[in-house]
């Protein structure tokens, strides 16, 4: 019964050795996703910033098209 005793208080104490790890691994992963989420993001304000800059252009250039045809 002792040996099976300290068997079972070694696998608990192995597991509580673990769990710190695991939570880093966790950590890390979250920190990984929200820099990659961040960084998807600015790409995406980039590209709203760019269509914006096209729709003004197009406008601009309607405008001057329908200046000269009058």
């Amino acid at each position: 019964m002792l040996k099976h005793q300290k068997e079972l208080r070694f696998q608990e104490l192995a597991m509580l050795s673990v769990n710190p790890i695991l939570r880093n691994i966790h950590h890390w992963w979250l920190q990984r996703a929200e820099r990659h989420f961040m960084i998807c993001a600015d790409v995406e304000e980039k590209r709203a910033r760019e269509a914006q800059q096209n729709v003004a252009y197009y406008q601009k250039r309607a405008a001057m098209a329908r200046s000269a045809r009058i």
